[in-house]
């Protein structure tokens, strides 16, 4: 192609203008920078760090565990809780009613007197 295109039109997106092939073409695929390559550096020393970074994550695993040893006691404590208020309710089995009624009450005073009458059976 030896002449000159006087109104260039683009072969896949129609525009004027351009051609499919230019460079500043939004389509046009563009390369991947490359890592910047350290003057100095071998392989063998570059390929010695990511083997480094590698055995890293290891470590950081090993040293989460021994957090997950207060998880366990908090844990141990929250089910002893759970076991104190499921004796509490099979002794007083009408403090689940009382918690319904306790949710329509409007004070606090009115709340003490609904778990009061409850607890003292009247």
């Amino acid at each position: 192609m030896k002449e000159i295109i006087q109104e260039p039109t683009c072969i896949n997106c129609g525009e004027k203008g351009h051609l499919a092939a230019w460079k500043g073409y939004k389509a046009f695929p563009l390369n991947q920078k490359t890592a910047i390559r350290k003057p100095g550096k071998s392989y063998a020393q570059a390929a010695e760090n990511k083997n480094r970074n590698e055995d890293k994550p290891e470590m950081k695993k090993a040293e989460k565990t021994p957090d997950a040893a207060p998880d366990i006691s908090e844990l141990k404590d929250s089910l002893d809780t759970l076991k104190e208020l499921q004796n509490l309710l099979k002794e007083f089995p009408t403090l689940l009613e009382v918690a319904r009624q306790c949710r329509h009450a409007i004070s606090r005073q009115e709340k003490v007197l609904i778990v009061l009458n409850a607890l003292v059976g009247v």
